[in-house]
Order: C-alpha cells, then structure tokens, then sequence
C-alpha cells in the first residue's frame, strides 16, 4: 500500500508545475467534447424535422426534374400513372420577359406552368387571401410582390408573357417546395399549365 501512496504523492508533487497546463487541456478537451454532442444534437433536429415535414417542403411524396422535355418512355410511364390511381402535378419552369401593358415596363420574370392539382401538400399563400384556387379559372396570373414593384404595376392589370395575356389577379407570398431565393434570378409567376 505505501508503494502506491508513494506514487500519489511523487505525482501530485511533479503535477505542481503542470496544473495549469492540465487545466487547460481538460477544458479544451471538455469544450471539445460538449461541441461535439451540441453539433450532432442539432443535426438530429434538423434530420428530424426535415422528415417530418419534407412532404411539405417539396410540395409532394416525390419529384422528377429535368432541364429538358423528358424522353418519351418517361412520358409514357408519368402519363400512365394516373390510369394507376396515382396523383401527378406538373410543373413547367421557363424564364420569360414579362410586360405590363400600361406602363411598358418589361422584367425578366421565372415563370412555373402549374397544373390544377400542383401542391399536393401545404398551404399557397397569397395577398388577397385564397387566391390559388381562382389561377385555374382563365388566363390568371399570380406574381411575387417584386415584381408588382419593378413593373409599377397592381393587381388587376394585364400581364403579357410572349402573346399570352393574363390577369394579375394576386401575389405569391408562400409556395410549398418553391423557395423564395430562385426570385433572386427573377420574380416568379404562376400561370396555369394549359396555356404554355
């Protein structure tokens, strides 16, 4: 036993020199340690969430997306899926010069073609409320509020998008899997798909 007492005391007698030089790694080691668990508790967060509301945040169970028109076998089966009880949506995304007849004003705007079924989950926000359902009754359009800006237009005026027509019948505040910052390339339009 007094081997090991021995040692105890030859350690704390050499530990005089090195005790703040231990503190100081046991605190960079213990900051270390509670970084670590605070990142991964936060992914965990993260991934949690993202799984609870990912069909919401995409607007649907799954999406298909393609810079070009798709083959004609993928097509052929998107078309058939419908025949299988399947829900589709389609959207279409182009960019286009949008003007505004009475004042000439002319903007690059980032179009979406949406068919009447387009977001299967989550809420469209628009200004005046409940506006979403009317964009499929006619030559509608629904526009970011930026672009009612840079046009020094307002709701209720015609919107030309290459010779088509439509009413600005109101504003996009909120899309489920549409983000906001793609109006950064151009304010977005919604127009209804059967007119592209």
């Amino acid at each position: 036993m007094s081997g090991f007492s021995g040692v105890g005391a030859m350690a704390w007698r050499e530990s005089r020199n090195g005790r703040r030089r231990l503190l100081l790694f046991m605190s960079a080691i213990s900051a270390g340690v509670a970084a670590l668990v605070a990142i991964d508790s936060f992914s965990s967060n993260v991934t949690r969430s993202v799984r609870q509301q990912s069909r919401t945040l995409l607007g649907g169970d799954i999406a298909f997306s393609s810079r070009r028109e798709f083959p004609a076998t993928v097509e052929r089966i998107l078309d058939s899926l419908p025949r299988s009880g399947i829900r589709v949506s389609r959207v279409t995304t182009f960019g286009s010069m949008a003007t505004v007849t009475h004042t000439e004003g002319t903007r690059y705007a980032q179009i979406r073609a949406v068919t009447a079924e387009y977001p299967f989950y989550g809420v469209i926000e628009t200004t005046p409320a409940r506006r979403w359902p009317e964009l499929h009754r006619g030559r509608n359009a629904l526009v970011d509020p930026s672009l009612l800006i840079s046009l020094d237009a307002n709701v209720g005026d015609s919107l030309s998008l290459g010779f088509t027509r439509f009413a600005i019948i109101g504003t996009i505040e909120s899309v489920p899997g549409d983000p906001g910052i793609t109006a950064a390339l151009g304010p977005r339009v919604f127009i209804p798909a059967q007119y592209i």
